[in-house]
């Protein structure tokens, strides 16, 4: 009897959070997984279980977010990008894109061999608006100091537990995880965004957020300077700032090979389009 032979299939999306309940399958919301499950079947008539590099909360972005699933197709890769572009956006009328994709080792899996990823976070500040940027952004109608959020989201950087810092209803096993560097810029254009980068080896549920949201109360004074060392040794998320929108957040880049990451830590990912 002749063997299957499967291919296992690594493919790079991006998307806009707006519409979507995050990344993985939910049982009564729709979500970027189900997404693309229903054009992979359009496509090939096959039904595959997708391993997403990451969960992401409900209506955050994706700028490069990587997948893998194994498959029996014949198609081309080329094929299966054009395929997958034209159902998701004709057929099925979803802000989701196929950039890239290629065949991979068997054992590549998206989520367990990641080293690392990069998350922005983007704040517009003031009283001043942007039809197209503003929307884009937590707009924080208030005056913010870069020196002074800076200051607060450094206390985050390096090997934390963060159960102060995660949602009620995350379920990971463990809480402690290592955020490499955390860079806060001004945009060249436009003075009143703000732009948070943050590079770490995994997150929790809303963990980003809620370090995003103490930060902004701390540089705006809702919250005293000793906030994120007192959350982190009591582990009680009300002693920690507001959970920033979703909106604002995307996911950047994730990392398969650590000189890579450290390379972009290096360059603070300045160079990468702010929005």
């Amino acid at each position: 009897m002749e063997s299957i032979e499967y291919q296992n299939l690594k493919l790079i999306l991006s998307w806009n959070g707006e519409k979507f309940s995050g990344y993985q399958y939910q049982p009564h919301a729709f979500t970027v997984q189900e997404a693309i499950t229903n054009a992979w079947h359009i496509l090939t008539k096959e039904t595959v279980k997708l391993q997403g590099c990451s969960r992401l909360d409900a209506g955050v972005h994706a700028q490069h977010y990587v997948l893998n699933l194994h498959t029996m197709t014949k198609l081309s890769v080329e094929r299966i990008i054009k395929g997958l572009n034209g159902i998701l956006h004709s057929n099925l009328a979803l802000d989701i894109s196929v950039y890239q994709g290629c065949f991979t080792n068997s054992d590549f899996h998206a989520r367990f061999h990641s080293k690392g990823k990069h998350y922005r976070y983007l704040i517009w500040y003031g009283f001043s608006e942007h039809t197209f940027l503003t929307k884009r952004c937590w707009h924080v109608r208030a005056k913010l100091s870069l020196e002074d959020i800076q200051e607060a989201l450094n206390q985050f950087i390096g090997n934390h537990d963060f159960a102060a810092f995660r949602s009620s209803d995350c379920s990971a096993k463990t809480t402690v995880r290592n955020i490499y560097q955390i860079d806060s810029w001004i945009h060249p254009l436009y003075p009143e965004m703000l732009v948070v980068d943050i590079w770490g080896d995994g997150f929790l549920k809303n963990m980003i957020r809620n370090i995003v949201g103490t930060g902004v109360d701390m540089a705006t004074g809702k919250l005293h300077k000793n906030t994120i060392t007192e959350a982190f040794q009591l582990k009680d998320r009300n002693k920690t700032g507001m959970c920033a929108p979703a909106w604002a957040l995307t996911l950047m880049h994730v990392f398969y090979e650590k000189n890579e990451m450290e390379m972009a830590i290096k360059k603070s990912g300045r160079y990468l389009v702010p929005c």
